[in-house]
Formats: C-alpha cells, sequence, structure tokens
C-alpha cells in the first residue's frame, strides 16, 4: 500500500482510481455537448476555468474503497459535478461575481440572464442522469443536496452582525453551502459500489462534512490573507460584502472593547457593501487580533476529527488518497 497521507497533489491523490476518473470526464465532456451556439461557448468558458473536480475524486474513491465503481458511480458523479456548476453560476449571479477561479466568470461574459438559464440547463442534464439511478437512497439524498445548497446560499444572506458573536449560525450556514455537498459526494459514492452498509456510507458522509467545512474555512481564511491572483477573486471580497467568516469571528473574540464597537459601527453601516477604507479596517483588525490563527486551529480540529473517521475503515490505498485528500485541503495555497 503506498504512502498517500502527505502527498501534495491531486496527481498523487487520484493515482488509485484514475482510469475512472478520466472515463468520467469522458462522460462530463459528452454531457455538454448541445447545438446551441451560446450555450456551447458558455460550456467551453467553463470546461476551461474547471476547478479542481475534488468531490468527484472522492466519490470514486469512496466507491473504491467500498467495494468498487459501477456504472450508478458514474451516474453520481456526473449529477454531482453538474449540481455544482449549477449552482457556481447561479452564485456568481446572486454575488455579483465578475472572477471565477482566476478568469471572467460567466455572468460577466455573457450576462446574468445567460448565466441562470446556462445553470437551469445544467440542472436539467443533471436530473436526466438521475432519473438513470435505481438506488431510492442516492435519489434522496442528491435530491436533498439541490434544497441544501439553496438553504445555505440564502441564511447567508440573513446571517446579521449577531453571528461575530456566535460561531454556531457561521458554521450552519458553511455545512449547507459547503460542506454538505462533500458530505453527499462520499455517502452517494460509497453508496454507488452497491456493497455497503448504511453505518459504513453514514461514516463516509461525516468525514465528507468534515473535509468540506475545511474546506471553506481555508477558503475563508483566504479572504484576508491571498493575493488575488492565486486564488482567483480579490482579498477582502467577502468582508466587502459584509460575510461574517471565522477570522472575523475570532478576531472579534479576542479584540478590545473599543476595537469590537468600531467593528460593528463599521458593519451596521446602511450601505450594503463595505468602501475600501472599511475593508482595509478588517483586514488589519483580522491580522492583529489572531483571527487567521484561530481560524487555522478550528480547521485542524475538523481535519483530525475527519482523519479519524477513516481509521474506521479498513486500511487501502483509497482510505490513504481520501486520508490525503484532508492534507490537500487545509495546506492548499489557492
Amino acid at each position: 500500500m503506498e504512502d498517500y497521507a502527505m502527498a501534495g497533489t491531486l496527481e498523487q491523490i487520484i493515482k488509485p482510481v484514475q482510469d475512472e476518473f478520466s472515463r468520467f470526464e469522458e462522460m462530463y465532456n459528452d454531457a455538454f455537448s448541445t447545438s446551441n451556439a451560446v450555450l456551447k461557448m458558455v460550456y467551453l468558458q467553463l470546461k476551461e476555468a474547471k476547478g479542481k473536480q475534488i468531490r468527484p475524486i472522492m466519490a470514486l474513491l469512496a466507491a473504491k474503497a467500498m467495494g468498487g465503481v459501477s456504472d450508478k458511480s458514474f451516474d453520481v458523479v456526473l449529477v454531482l459535478e453538474m449540481l455544482h456548476n449549477a449552482s457556481l453560476l447561479h452564485d456568481d449571479v446572486i454575488d455579483e461575481a465578475d472572477i471565477r477561479r482566476g478568469a471572467p466568470s460567466v455572468n460577466k461574459t455573457f450576462g446574468n440572464k445567460t448565466a441562470i438559464l446556462s445553470g437551469d440547463y445544467l440542472l436539467a442534464q443533471a436530473f436526466g442522469h438521475l432519473a438513470d439511478i435505481s438506488e431510492p437512497r442516492i435519489i434522496t439524498a442528491l435530491s436533498q443536496l439541490g434544497k441544501d445548497l439553496s438553504e445555505g446560499e440564502i441564511l447567508e444572506m440573513v446571517v446579521s452582525i449577531q453571528s461575530l458573536k456566535d460561531e454556531s449560525k457561521y458554521l450552519e450556514v458553511i455545512y449547507k453551502k459547503t460542506a454538505v455537498l462533500f458530505a453527499t459526494s462520499l455517502y452517494v459514492g460509497a453508496l454507488s459500489s452497491g456493497n455497503v452498509s448504511e453505518d459504513e456510507a453514514q461514516r463516509m458522509r461525516e468525514f465528507g462534512n468534515k473535509l468540506g467545512m475545511c474546506f471553506q474555512i481555508k477558503d475563508d481564511i483566504f479572504d484576508y490573507q491571498s493575493d488575488s491572483k492565486i486564488i482567483g477573486k480579490p482579498v477582502g471580497a467577502d468582508i466587502r460584502e459584509k460575510k461574517i467568516t471565522l477570522p472575523l469571528i475570532y478576531a472579534y473574540r479576542n479584540a478590545s472593547k473599543e476595537e469590537k464597537r468600531e467593528a460593528e459601527r463599521r458593519l451596521q453601516t446602511s450601505e450594503s457593501v463595505l468602501n475600501d477604507v472599511d475593508v482595509e479596517f478588517f483586514l488589519r483588525f483580522v491580522h492583529a487580533n489572531k483571527g487567521i490563527q484561530g481560524a487555522e486551529e478550528r480547521m485542524d480540529v475538523f481535519r483530525k476529527e475527519a482523519e479519524r473517521l477513516l481509521d474506521s475503515f479498513p486500511p487501502s490505498d483509497y482510505i490513504e488518497a481520501l486520508r490525503s485528500i484532508s492534507h490537500f485541503i487545509t495546506d492548499r495555497k489557492k
């Protein structure tokens, strides 16, 4: 069995399911086939700016770890990736985002209407593949995923300044907007093997949940510390929109009474977005009050909890590759 635990690249992690992942990519490209000229251009842009595709990799590894990849597994990963990309198209419209993964967003290039309709088209494609899956638990989980992702976005919009004092509100948001996608990927991937107990599938789900929490916390840390050319979005983009994330929550917890009052005053402005002066204030506020350090420590707790869940499975290259993903997520630079 190979040592994957501290592998630094997805190329190394993907090795145990390389053949299956290559087949998934072929099927995914075919799923984008359309005679509509506008959709062709949209999906070409999406494919050129595709992400790390961690979720289909995890789903395939979970299937392999639990017995093997089946035809059902490929339908599962196709649905997952289509739901994910559809949600990103819609999210960029909601957030008025101009950049996605370091490139112009679809809404920036083609307009909001085209972005929304393209996302809807992807959802329809996903439903087509969902119809080919006969496992009720998988269908239920994928259907619930769509609802949770929408609820997560709505919840994030209504979370108030009170969440500065209540970490649980933030954790609820990131579970529904991010972690649920990781959790569902691992769960339905395991179920798709056809050779797994519900208890094993649920443990995979919980592993994915912890991993997804790590992923979002890392993204929220980037908002306060990274070069926009590396991560693909401007530094301070989240706080500019008054999004209360973990680095800010921990910085607030450590701040003096005067600093807390000033932070609250700036967040309570009637403007929907903060100006450059306010953004600079919060960048300094988070760094000075060890907000990043606190968020990193919380992320590390989630990572260790995730790895303990993997210890309950028989050792294999597939389990070790999943373990390595936890390090990849927490150590990544973008």
